[in-house]
Formats: C-alpha cells, structure tokens, sequence
C-alpha cells in the first residue's frame, strides 16, 4: 500500500490528525501498536480544564482556549457523522481551595484570566455548599469557571478514528512501526511488524513512545504514570468536576465518578499499587464523604506523556523531509487534540500555520 501519511501512533492526537486530514482527502493511514486510545487516551478522564488547571500564564493558554472552543460543533459533527456520543458537558469546572493561601493563588489567577476576557466566579465554600451540598466544610473556597467542561476520552479517540476511517483512512491495530524509512534525507515509508508501507510523509503521534521516531539529540518525550481509579452510585453526588492541583473527582454519565490521579515519572509500569488508591480514596472522601456509600468500579494507570521541552512539539523535522511530529501533550492530549489535528492537516496540505505555545521546527 502506498499513503500520502502514515500517523505513528493510535492515541487521540493522532487519530484526530487522522480525522482532519482524511475530510480534505488526503490518503492516510494510522499505525497502533495495540488498540486505538490503548495508553493514555484510554486512561484520561477527559477534563477540558484550560481555566480550571492554568493557574499562571503562559503561551500554550491561547492554544487551549482555542481548542476549547472547538469542542461544542465538533461533539455534534462527529455525533452526526459517526454515531458515537463522546459525552461532551459544558457545565463547567470549579477549582477548589482547602485553605486561606490557596484560595489567594486562585484570586489571583482569577483577575489575568478575567482580563483576558475569561469567566471567573469566585465562591465562598457556603455559596458551593448551595450549589453542591455533599461537599464537605473541609473546602474553604473555590473559583468556577462556568467555559471549562469534559469528554469521556475513549469514546473522542474512537470517534476521531471512525470518523477517519468513513473519510477513507486505514488503521492498523496491532501493528509496530519497526523502523521509519527513508532515502537520504527524504522519507519513503515504514517498516511494520507486519511489513512495509510506503508514504510521502510520516507524522509521530507516539505518546510517551515517540522518542526513537523524532531522530533529534535532546528532543523526546518521557512517561508521567497516573493512578486513577473509579465508583459508581445510584444518588447523584456532585454535578460538575471538582480539580485541584494534582486531584480531581469527575462526575460521568451513569452515576460514575472517576477520581485521579498519582504523578510518577519516568516510569513505563502501569501497576497500581494500593497506597496509591488508598491516598486518592481518603482525599476523595475528605471532600465529599457520600462517596464513603459509592460501589467500587476500578482502578488503572496510565502513561501521561510529556516533553523534554514542557510544551508540545509540533511540527516539521529540520532536516528530514515528509518527517512531522505532533506529541508530548502531557495532561492536555483530550483538550488539544482538535487544535492538534487541524493545526496539522494545514502544515502537511502546505499551508502557513502559527500558533503559539508549542515548540515548533
């Protein structure tokens, strides 16, 4: 077989460049060395949480809230065109603070984020308590932002990835990419467990596995292991996510509640261990002790992967022809992903693309 693109890399960044490039025609194809969304998409608890986790300013805020923005007809177009809900809530998220220093961090964030134009309602923990009365007087105060919301992250990748494959795409599950394949300094295909395919242009899109693919001294990407876990109840216990810096409870359709997560780096084993599980459980609980009465679901790991750099490379080689990158989008591979996908679809059709805060080639 011979493609325009070969996408290394089944996750949701690489299957939504999938899915923009096959709308416009191109002819492409998504290389997985297991199944779509197996790693950290699959893992993620799909927060598009631009406000909620930026507490400090910088480039890559533009790009989130761009890609935020995205999220409403892009739920629908994908609805539409493949059948798949990918559960998109626009309720919002509030950021909590448990005490008087934190909650001072979170005003001051408030005021760049309003003067950016950005909603911001700042709440005493009584108001919160009014609007979700399960939360404990263990929170002191919290700051709302009503743009903010979430995904179920799975069902975005398989939606990117069948909207692809109705567009003309091919993937290939299963499948390692041995060896990138070039002549001289151009690029002419891969070499795959299950043999080789020609292309014009290969885009990495490998996560924390991207590494061997980007044939550059000092530019990689390295593992960040997240331990989450997850409960269900028959009674409604909170209606809108609940973040704070390194935690967060998300409410999902179903009556289940996903509560995350660990931060360990540098390590590629997905093992949970129970003091882990047993921390998140008694934070969780410390905040909204009904969860004390939620039926066990289960507990997983999964592999957030970040960049040498600490923004996403995406991009053109420097000096490999038809050779792009797009990965190490750390805890924001769900919320970028739209921008990702389209910011690449112009870059591969040619076009002149600019966007701020990522580390561009």
């Amino acid at each position: 077989m011979n493609y325009d693109v070969i996408i290394i890399g089944g996750g949701v960044i690489g299957c939504s460049i999938a899915h923009y490039l096959s709308e416009r025609g191109a002819s492409v194809a998504v290389v997985e060395r297991h199944t779509l969304g197996a790693e950290a998409s699959g893992a993620a608890a799909g927060l598009l949480g631009v406000q909620a986790e930026w507490t400090m300013y910088d480039s890559l805020f533009q790009a989130a809230r761009k890609s935020r923005s995205m999220f409403p007809a892009l739920s629908v177009k994908l609805r539409d065109k493949t059948g798949i809900d990918i559960g998109y809530q626009s309720s919002g998220i509030y950021r909590i603070a448990c005490n008087e220093e934190t909650a001072q961090q979170l005003r001051e964030s408030v005021s760049w984020q309003q003067n950016l134009g950005e909603q911001a309602v700042i709440m005493t923990g009584e108001q919160l308590r009014d609007k979700e009365p399960a939360i404990s007087p263990f929170v002191h105060e919290a700051v709302y932002y009503p743009e903010d919301g979430h995904v179920i992250a799975h069902e975005l990748t398989r939606a990117f990835a069948y909207s692809a494959a109705a567009s003309g795409a091919t993937i290939y599950e299963e499948t390692e990419v041995l060896e990138i394949e070039r002549s001289g300094n151009t690029i002419t295909g891969v070499v795959t467990s299950r043999g080789r395919i020609s292309c014009a242009q290969v885009v990495v899109a490998a996560g924390s596995w991207s590494t061997p693919f980007l044939h550059m001294q000092h530019v990689g990407t390295y593992p960040v292991k997240g331990e989450v876990l997850s409960v269900t109840s028959y009674k409604s216990i909170l209606s809108v996510p609940i973040f704070e810096e390194g935690f967060y409870i998300v409410p999902k359709r179903g009556g289940r509640y996903i509560i995350g997560a660990t931060v360990t780096e540098g390590v590629y084993d997905k093992t949970v261990t129970m003091g882990s599980i047993q921390s998140l459980m008694q934070k969780a609980v410390a905040i909204l002790p009904a969860l004390q009465e939620a039926k066990w679901e289960r507990a997983w790991a999964g592999l957030r992967p970040q960049s040498k750099a600490g923004a996403p490379y995406m991009g053109r080689h420097p000096e490999i022809e038809g050779l792009y990158m797009c990965t190490g989008h750390y805890r924001n591979g769900i919320l970028l992903s739209p921008l990702a996908g389209r910011y690449m679809a112009d870059l591969l059709e040619g076009k002149s693309v600019r966007e701020e805060g990522f580390v561009c080639y």
